[in-house]
């Protein structure tokens, strides 16, 4: 009889999946087969590959450790392999969705025999009788629709999915696929965000892992996959009641369990915590940052669609720059180090790795969760006060000048008359302790941030090689390619980064690297798709201006403005910067790379909401957080000496002259440099000659040296 009745419902198999030749005679007997019999012509010999599974990504630290939690649209964590899931939890599942799993062919006979006999009645799909193996059809071969034509390619599937992996191979890609609810994807992620312990000593519950699952739970995760939103235990906790019993007797009725596990497992109390919702976007400054840069890196996809889904679903593994060691000293620098003026005035650090451009850390200032902005890397940035005027000096040295050419730093810096219609003077404030008159050589300018010394240098030089210049160094907006006398002062914003990157520059022997957050990018394959370690940079300037830069540099920090930036132990060189009504305060340095570890460090100060008088000068706000930081970061690393100053701090000095209110284009003395070492630059005319954009902040409408008066000798 046994035998009989198998053969039998293997035939109404046959005709189910047969077509339209055996289901037309069977209409003629049966009403209701003539929509089965027409649905469906078989034609595929093969069962397709199963779609990939949507995996979210995860970032790190640059020291390989976990940043938060996944990032994507699904929260799902993979088995391997069935040995991950205990007996406990693989009976659960299939006492409940499919008890014939391990003898079966990829589909339930008796239930194919039941769904087929009410769905002829009905005229339409309305049972299933689906097993494990067309679950996993439905989920990543087919989909969910329900009709008579994709019923009857279910069964045909799964028959072939049956045959072509093992069972257990249909067993961990279906645990892999099934959703629990709550945004919990396959029984690896459900069990640690539907149920949570504590270990001894930890101050922290954590998700539990498959292995500690007790038999309720066990049964509870299994009852949900039937109906995700239904038998949720934090949506419906009596439904979840009811099911998980239904799962209990049926592990009882096939000798999984006995009665009195059952009973004890029934009185275990519901989760009551529900999961946090999955993130789709970055959760803090780091990982938005993070996910920032990757939506706009090609090698992810064309379109930002693409790559949102590679980020979202891909399943990446993404590894930052970001040493978490270096991120908390920056953050309690931000914090400690900074002048207490209240909590809209914040200190925003970024250092950096000169020898590739990583960054370190990254700090904003104020609460990035509250405010959703970063100071840091804003497109609109802060004034950079005299911090540009390494920029300058840097065109100056390129160009041929010596540290040791004169240059008159005598208020007022009158503008050449021979530009018709503009004032013959205007005047940049030297030091709110006074100015310095007379000829000073371009160390000491340097060192003392002379701020009319450096008009007359940068107006001597030309503005289209400051501007050149500042490009190559890693400056990208070109709101600065609108020349007017007084940008070598930092008339127009640039960000922290931005800043940092600028004296990175310097510090790697004039090899400029773009900054970066992400180092490495793996798929989930495991290829890697981006990789950043290894990137080149460009020769921004020739080593021996750059290093030469660094010497004069140091004289800030050992006998000028930027004092209190100096770290016991170390050699710093560096800029303060001061702007209008000291509303921004800055400092930029870097110390020598050497065996230990070199940072370029920017610090910016001031009030997060807008341009606010009170910052104070850079040597006093914004040095004193770089000093915090950068003791903290260098503690214990072996000091390494600025480079030799080399030849271009060795070429001799000459005095550049004012005649007729004007200046001369070269030195008295110029030193000749080669045409390698100028950078290439298109001629633009030599100062503003109409008014600069709207968005830079109260700039002249004429060219002058004056603007927005730079207070200080910063």
């Amino acid at each position: 009889m046994r035998t009989l009745s198998r053969s039998l419902m293997t035939v109404i198999a046959a005709i189910v999946i047969g077509g339209v030749a055996v289901g037309a005679c069977l209409a003629a007997l049966i009403p209701g087969t003539v929509e089965v019999a027409t649905a469906h012509h078989y034609t595929a010999p093969q069962v397709q590959e199963l779609k990939a599974l949507a995996q979210p990504s995860q970032i790190y630290w640059a020291d390989g450790l976990p940043m938060g939690d996944p990032i994507g649209k699904q929260g799902r964590q993979n088995i391997t392999s069935l040995s991950e899931v205990p007996k406990i939890v693989q009976d659960a599942v299939l006492a409940t969705e499919d008890r014939s799993f391990w003898t079966n062919d990829g589909i339930d006979l008796g239930g194919v025999f039941r769904a087929f006999l009410t769905n002829l009645t009905s005229g339409k799909i309305e049972q299933g009788g689906s097993t494990i193996t067309q679950q996993l059809v439905k989920n990543r071969i087919l989909t969910s629709k329900r009709d008579v034509n994709r019923k009857i390619k279910e069964i045909e599937d799964a028959l072939r999915l049956n045959e072509k992996f093992s069972k257990e191979k249909i067993f961990v890609e279906y645990l892999n696929t099934v959703y629990f609810g709550s945004g919990s994807y396959g029984i690896k992620s459900a069990a640690q965000r539907f149920f949570y312990t504590v270990d001894p000593g930890a101050a922290f519950p954590r998700g539990k892992h498959l292995d500690e699952l007790t038999i309720g739970e066990a049964a509870l995760l299994a009852g949900s996959i039937s109906n995700p939103t239904g038998n949720n235990p934090f949506v419906a906790p009596d439904r979840a009641i009811r099911r998980r019993a239904d799962v209990l007797r049926g592990m009882v009725t096939e000798k999984y369990i006995t009665q009195e596990q059952a009973d004890a497992a029934n009185n275990e109390p519901l989760p009551t915590a529900p999961p946090p919702p999955n993130p789709i976007v970055g959760t803090d400054l780091i990982s938005t940052e993070v996910l920032t840069q990757l939506l706009k890196n090609p090698a992810l996809g064309t379109t930002e669609k693409e790559r949102s889904d590679k980020i979202l679903k891909g399943g990446l593994k993404i590894y930052t720059t970001i040493d978490p060691v270096l991120q908390q000293m920056a953050i309690d620098s931000s914090i400690n180090a900074k002048p207490q003026y209240g909590e809209d005035w914040v200190a925003s650090i970024v250092a950096i790795d000169p020898s590739t451009g990583a960054v370190k850390a990254m700090v904003s200032g104020q609460d990035y969760n509250v405010e959703k902005t970063n100071i840091a890397t804003s497109t609109d940035g802060r004034q950079t006060g005299s911090t540009f005027k390494v920029i300058t000096l840097a065109a100056a040295l390129m160009n041929g000048y010596s540290p040791e050419d004169q240059v008159d730093g005598t208020e007022p810096c009158p503008v050449p008359s021979k530009f018709p219609g503009v004032p013959p003077e205007q005047y940049p404030n030297n030091s709110a302790d006074g100015a310095e008159d007379g000829y000073n050589s371009l160390d000491h300018i340097t060192a003392h941030s002379i701020n009319c010394a450096f008009v007359r240098l940068a107006t001597s030089v030309g503005y289209d090689k400051v501007i050149a210049t500042a490009h190559a160094m890693g400056i990208t907006k070109d709101n600065i390619d609108v020349p007017i006398l007084s940008e070598t002062l930092g008339t127009y914003g640039q960000n922290t980064q931005t800043m940092a990157t600028v004296m990175a520059t310097i510090a790697n022997h004039g090899v400029h690297h773009t900054p970066h957050v992400v180092a490495k990018v793996v798929a989930a394959d495991g290829k890697t798709v981006i990789d950043e370690t290894n990137t080149p940079g460009e020769q921004a300037l020739t080593a021996d201006v750059a290093d030469c830069e660094a010497n004069l540099m140091t004289h800030v920090v050992t006998g000028g403005t930027g004092g209190n930036a100096a770290v016991e132990g170390q050699q710093i060189f560096g800029k303060t910067g001061t702007t209008d009504n000291t509303s921004d305060a800055w400092f930029i340095g870097a110390n020598p790379g050497g065996a230990g570890l070199q940072l370029a460090t920017a610090v910016w100060f001031g009030n997060y909401k807008g341009r606010v008088s009170g910052a104070g000068f850079g040597g006093d706000s914004a040095a004193p957080v770089f000093r915090d930081f950068m003791s903290k970061a260098l503690a214990g690393q072996p000091a390494a000496p600025v480079p030799d100053p080399g030849p271009v701090c060795a070429r001799p000095g000459g005095r550049l002259v004012n005649p007729d209110g004007g200046f001369t284009a070269a030195p008295v003395v110029p030193s000749n440099p080669s045409p390698a070492q100028l950078p290439t630059v298109q001629q633009q005319p030599t100062v503003q000659q109409t008014a600069p954009p709207a968005t830079t902040p109260a700039t002249p409408t004429t060219p002058s040296a004056g603007g927005p008066r730079q207070n200080g000798n910063e």
